[in-house]
């Protein structure tokens, strides 16, 4: 990593597309339950959320890995690469370069945004809270319908009821200590059937403690608030979270065509009123079109159990999608964090004695062409049994970096095959030194099939000696 510009780049552009396949993922599994309880998809939303944020801060953890540096590479000869296995050598992050004084405005203006959200997400849960200070308390034994909901609701303890002139219609607020919010004479003006709803669909946000819940979910959406996908999980979360409590309504309280009516006067009630942001009310404009359309679908729903199925199939399908994006990373590094490559252009080459009993006939074995502007190619000679043209395995190194008089270089291998050993990518690191001149030592520093053989107690090669080369004229 290349401090705080490369771990924020690394964070953003693994966002770009990982939140999209998450959503995506989320609105396969939303099709799934389409026919279910709304607290079914509500909770496939959250886990959604929390995958939006999970997947590209991961990312920050495998750009760090040392040996996650690979490069697009077909082979290396038997004699000098190492042994592969598909289960031993993952794929690494992809590097992506970044010039140095874009990655520093783009990260100061994440971090600015960052800050801005966050202030404005304090101040209004503050002003909200400010809220139930305020307000008058009601007490809860004097109103009838309030006992009458809590026991068809099943809400346990304390219900803290309050009036307040700063509130259009019944709000939830609260993330500790649950409160309802009134207006002035609500209870004396609505109608029984619209007194009912409210009160009823605002106890079902405290038994679900859906204003603690939502709150943790804004705090844990902030990162990633600047991207659009999220606006649609936002969405999801809030017509979900109200269909469950309307749900919660019909099941215990009111029928469907008497509940739709007391939310349709209640909307006109308050329309073009403002409401204080971060409540949770019962008469939410953004929410109330398509929770309409639920409350009069008469179509039948599936059970509990065949639900809880579903939403582990849709869970299960999440984790998958996630599982496949986690493995497909990028990483950002800066465009001149790898160092000066000038003292190390040239071609350079390495001979090898395949066979000492023939004489000693040395042949090429490697060459390494280095240019100024960045391109590294490694050439690789394997020679067949029974003589014959060599074959060649060309590949481009595409990430390095420049120690001094060291040049360090990471590549992958894929498809190879040793021995009895299954064909699969394998990655290694590797050096090379000048020594002077033009002389310079190849060093393989590092075999991820090796160092996990040796994890579990296997028997291994050495890693390929260090190997003098010379650089052509």
């Amino acid at each position: 990593m290349n401090g705080i510009d490369g771990i924020v780049l690394t964070f953003l552009l693994n966002a770009l597309w990982q939140i999209p396949a998450a959503v995506a993922g989320g609105l396969l599994g939303a099709r799934l339950l389409r026919r279910a309880p709304a607290r079914q998809r509500h909770g496939l939303w959250l886990a959604v959320a929390g995958l939006c944020l999970a997947l590209p801060a991961a990312s920050l953890r495998r750009a760090d890995l040392p040996s996650r540096q690979p490069a697009a590479v077909s082979g290396v000869p038997a004699a000098a690469a190492p042994l592969a296995g598909p289960e031993l050598a993952p794929p690494g992050p992809r590097p992506a370069r970044y010039a140095p004084a874009a990655g520093a405005a783009v990260a100061a203006g994440y971090a600015f945004l960052l800050l801005f959200r966050g202030f404005r997400l304090g101040q209004t849960w503050r002003r909200t809270l400010g809220l139930a200070r305020r307000a008058s308390p009601l007490d809860e034994r004097a109103i009838p319908l309030v006992a009458h909901c809590r026991q068809a609701l099943g809400v346990a303890g304390p219900i803290a009821l309050f009036v307040s002139g700063e509130v259009t219609g019944p709000v939830t607020l609260g993330a500790l200590r649950p409160a309802i919010l009134l207006p002035p004479r609500f209870l004396d003006d609505a109608s029984p059937d619209e007194a009912l709803s409210a009160l009823g669909h605002e106890m079902a946000h405290v038994r679900r403690r859906d204003y603690c819940i939502n709150l943790l979910c804004e705090a844990l959406l902030l990162p990633v608030a600047f991207h659009p996908a999220v606006r649609l999980v936002r969405r999801r979360l809030a017509e979900t979270r109200e269909m469950a409590c309307d749900e919660a309504v019909l099941e215990t309280l009111l029928g469907r065509r008497s509940y739709a009516r007391s939310l349709l006067s209640l909307a006109a009630g308050v329309a073009g009123l403002p409401r204080p942001t971060h409540t949770l009310g019962v008469v939410d404009a953004h929410t109330l079109e398509v929770r309409m359309k639920s409350i009069l679908d008469h179509r039948p729903r599936v059970g509990l159990p065949t639900a809880r199925a579903l939403l582990g199939a849709a869970l299960l399908l999440l984790g998958g999608i996630a599982l496949a994006a986690s493995g497909l990373t990028v990483r950002a590094v800066a465009a001149d964090a790898r160092g000066d490559l000038r003292p190390f252009a040239g071609t350079w080459s390495a001979d090898w004695t395949p066979d000492l009993k023939d004489g000693g006939k040395k042949v090429r074995a490697l060459d390494l062409e280095i240019h100024p502007d960045g391109r590294i190619v490694q050439t690789w000679y394997k020679y067949l049994k029974g003589g014959g043209a060599p074959q060649k395995e060309v590949f481009q190194v595409t990430d390095y970096t420049v120690e001094g008089k060291t040049l360090k270089f990471a590549v992958r291998v894929k498809d190879f095959t040793f021995r009895d050993k299954p064909a699969g990518p394998a990655e290694l690191r590797e050096s090379l030194e000048l020594q002077g001149g033009d002389d310079a030592v190849w060093r393989s520093l590092s075999n991820s099939y090796v160092d996990a053989l040796k994890k579990r107690g296997e028997s291994v090669p050495p890693l390929p000696p260090p190997t003098p080369m010379k650089r052509q004229p």
